[in-house]
């Protein structure tokens, strides 16, 4: 029998291998325990055609504010020359000097469009205001693929856009950030409110950086999303996980829409996606786009008729009082639907679009669009794709390109079409 001494000695030592093994995890409950539930970073946008609109916004921040549970900060840049960073309460707001966000911002005015001015703002909030989740926003002017966050004024009397690539760089150094905050790897919710981001591409480039994603594929409504509204769901339910309250904001958004407009141009739409299963669509649609490369020359006009058949959304330019449409984006979806049909006979295809269409409704966990006058389902699913425009060559650049055949689809596609008289019988016999 071992002596009362030794017994202490192992009590001990079972004492502090215990300390070890669980001592950090305690310690991280611990101090989860002093955080604040939610934690919403707006970053808006307004030094352009905006700024009225972005003003706006905050006051619909200060009318829903923070709470014992959620802390609401807000980054303002508009056409005053002044950039503003304001921690936001109800019916209140307490401006942050830009020099403690960082003390090199020495002049007003900043760049929206600069990284740099994203990850000095956001990761000063995460660290300021520690939260167990996280809801990063982007309030502003949006052209899918090309970029957002537009700055008409960059501090040089400029014009800036944040591209992808910058978008990516900047929501990866934020996720480093809030991993050291509260352990999580990654933004819990990424609020894109501004046109066009709803885009296939977009997703692929931040999907190893925020849970979900909420999107818009059509143009927005001028005043984007009802901030005061949102915010007031999760300061009534703190306790929300991410998924329901990304959901909710799609909700929110076009419930406080009325009317359906005449034009597929001005559907608005919202969706939600699950950006860990992003990458297997991209993986999908690389094998399809390969696939429809070798089938082109031989089921030219299927194809073509299934291209002009799908919804589009048009990115326009407003040019001399006129929009302009430079940039046509297919409805996924649609784009999937519309193939089953057209090419129903090819077996390989029909076989990879149903299973793309069941991958589809895993990774799209909420979609909602306003109907057309007199219509009842227009084919709008919640994810676009590139399908042409007036500079295809620098989409090769962004990452969903690179690592796809898509980009070589669209542009055999192009190439058939120039070839084809417009005022041709083309379509008028089976191919």
């Amino acid at each position: 029998m071992l002596s009362k001494k030794y017994c202490i000695i192992i009590f001990l030592s079972v004492l502090n291998l215990t300390f070890i093994l669980f001592g950090n995890v305690n310690a991280e409950s611990n101090k989860k325990e002093g955080f604040k539930e939610w934690t919403v970073i707006c970053y808006l946008a307004g030094d352009n055609f905006l700024d009225w609109f972005m003003k706006e916004n905050m006051k619909e921040l200060i009318k829903a504010g923070s709470s014992d549970n959620v802390n609401v900060i807000a980054f303002l840049d508009t056409t005053d020359d002044e950039t503003k960073i304001f921690e936001v309460n109800k019916d209140d707001l307490v401006r942050v000097p830009t020099r403690i966000v960082n003390y090199s911002w020495t002049e007003s005015e900043l760049n929206t469009g600069d990284p740099g001015t994203f990850i000095n703002y956001a990761s000063w909030a995460v660290r300021e205001y520690p939260a167990k989740k996280y809801f990063v926003i982007l309030g502003g002017y949006g052209e899918g693929w090309i970029g957002l966050m537009h700055d008409m004024n960059n501090g040089q009397g400029e014009t800036d856009i944040l591209s992808l690539n910058e978008l990516e760089y900047g929501l990866k150094a934020i996720s480093k950030e809030i991993y050291a905050v509260n352990g999580n790897e990654k933004i819990d919710v990424l609020g894109l409110d501004a046109c066009y981001m709803g885009m296939l591409e977009v997703m692929y480039q931040v999907k190893d950086y925020a849970d979900y994603l909420v999107s818009s594929e059509n143009e927005e409504a001028l005043d984007g999303w009802p901030y005061d509204k949102l915010i007031e769901t999760i300061i009534n339910n703190p306790e929300m996980d991410s998924s329901l309250f990304s959901t909710s904001i799609v909700d929110t958004y076009l419930d406080s829409v009325k009317g359906n407009p005449s034009e597929m141009s001005n559907v608005l739409t919202l969706s939600v996606v699950n950006l860990e299963l992003i990458g297997e669509v991209v993986k999908e649609i690389d094998i399809l786009s390969s696939l429809l490369l070798e089938l082109k020359s031989e089921n030219t006009k299927k194809l073509m008729l299934v291209e002009r058949i799908t919804n589009k959304f048009h990115i326009n330019a407003h040019i001399a009082g006129k929009y302009v449409p430079y940039c046509v984006l297919l409805d996924l979806n649609d784009f999937v639907r519309s193939l089953r049909v057209g090419m129903v006979k090819n077996r390989q295809v029909s076989d990879l679009v149903r299973r793309l269409s069941k991958l589809l409704s895993d990774v799209i966990t909420m979609e909602r669009h306003q109907m057309l006058n007199g219509e009842q389902d227009i084919g709008i699913g919640g994810i676009s794709l590139y399908f042409a425009g007036m500079d295809t060559n620098a989409y090769r650049d962004n990452s969903f390109s690179v690592d796809t055949h898509w980009d070589e689809y669209i542009t055999a596609s192009r190439d058939i079409g120039r070839k084809i008289d417009k005022n041709s019988s083309y379509f008028q016999t089976d191919n």
